[in-house]
């Protein structure tokens, strides 16, 4: 029984040491927690987030996250107007150089959003015979692909917190619908300024630059 202790707790310091992030083949935290702070005060559409990095393998991880817009000061200035929804993330990074010393990383991320915007809007009735100023409904759904670059860096006495500077390019598209009567038309909003997706199906370039902060647990 003794022997079988003994053989238990050095296979466990083993594997401990193997994932230790102490040795180059593993340097990479298994788990980290963090956040996007720049969406919390995007003028367009305010959200918050968080976003998980398991290493998969020495050089791989994954990263998924899950959030929510909760506000828009483009789309929601008035009183009981709203802009509300989902937002997922999901990709893999393969990570360069050195991984103790701050790693470069190349990877793919795949999103969707899932809004919906309650503001004031002119719209038709009954053919054109009127114009009725009402609260209406509208939908957006979002997918996209991106291809995106970063770095890691650790910091702390432990290197316990992660910095986490990222950009990247990629394809949206986007899925725009009102849920109003049979009747109504609504008016599309155009102009230089103007930042609403077009309605119907639609396609646009998407652009991606942040910094994330987190935390590493393992």
């Amino acid at each position: 029984m003794r022997h079988l202790v003994f053989l238990f707790l050095l296979f466990g310091t083993n594997l401990f040491a193997q994932n230790g992030r102490d040795t180059d083949s593993a340097a990479l935290p298994l788990f980290t927690l963090k956040t996007n702070l720049g969406i919390l005060i995007s003028p367009a559409k305010q959200a918050f987030a968080f976003t998980t990095d398991i290493r998969v393998a020495p050089r791989f991880s994954i990263d998924v996250g899950a959030g929510a817009f909760f506000n828009s000061l483009s789309f929601a200035q008035f009183k009981d107007e709203t802009y509300t929804g989902l937002r997922l993330r999901g990709g893999f990074k393969y990570y360069f150089g050195a991984l103790k010393d701050g790693p470069f990383h190349i990877g793919v991320e795949v999103k969707y959003n899932g809004v919906k915007n309650l503001n004031y809007r002119e719209i038709l009735r009954q053919g054109g015979q009127y114009v009725e100023t009402r609260l209406t409904d509208r939908r957006v759904k979002t997918v996209g692909v991106a291809v995106r670059i970063g770095w890691h860096l650790f910091v702390g006495k432990r290197d316990q917190f992660l910095v986490e500077p990222f950009m990247g390019l990629g394809l949206m598209r986007h899925d725009v619908s009102f849920n109003e009567p049979p009747d109504a038309e609504v008016f599309q909003e155009d102009g230089l300024f103007s930042f609403e997706y077009v309605i119907g199906k639609s396609a646009t370039p998407d652009m991606l630059m942040g910094l994330h902060f987190g935390y590493v647990f393992w």
